[in-house]
């Protein structure tokens, strides 16, 4: 039990560290490349499966853990409401997530390639 939560945990400090390159990556360009392939990966993830695997992993283990736990494989969803109690829909973040990372990697490609 004590080993799948601090793997749990772990992961949750991943998606935080993931989530942090993509919103703050393009600050260092010297980085460029790390914060295109992650933009790219959490992209594709949205696009193919509608969640982030990081999310979806995270919460098959507090699942175990806690069988009661509410979690519709929104990262941003769950924790906002843990911080703020304040519910949004998951379809509100799946448009945000998914315009932000599209528009994200459009922008980087643009002005990388492009401009």
């Amino acid at each position: 039990m004590l080993l799948k939560r601090a793997f749990a945990d772990f992961i949750f400090f991943l998606h935080c560290i993931v989530s942090l390159i993509v919103f703050f990556g393009w600050l260092y360009p010297k980085f460029w490349p790390v914060y295109m392939a992650v933009l790219t990966v959490a992209f594709v993830s949205d696009l193919l499966l509608g969640y982030c695997f990081l999310s979806k992993w995270e919460f098959a283990l507090r699942k175990r853990i806690n069988p009661q736990i509410r979690y519709d494989y929104s990262f941003s969803s769950f924790y906002t409401y843990k911080a703020v109690g304040k519910r949004f829909s998951s379809r509100f973040i799946d448009s945000i997530v998914f315009t932000f990372l599209g528009g994200s990697l459009a922008i980087n490609l643009y002005f990388h390639f492009l401009y």
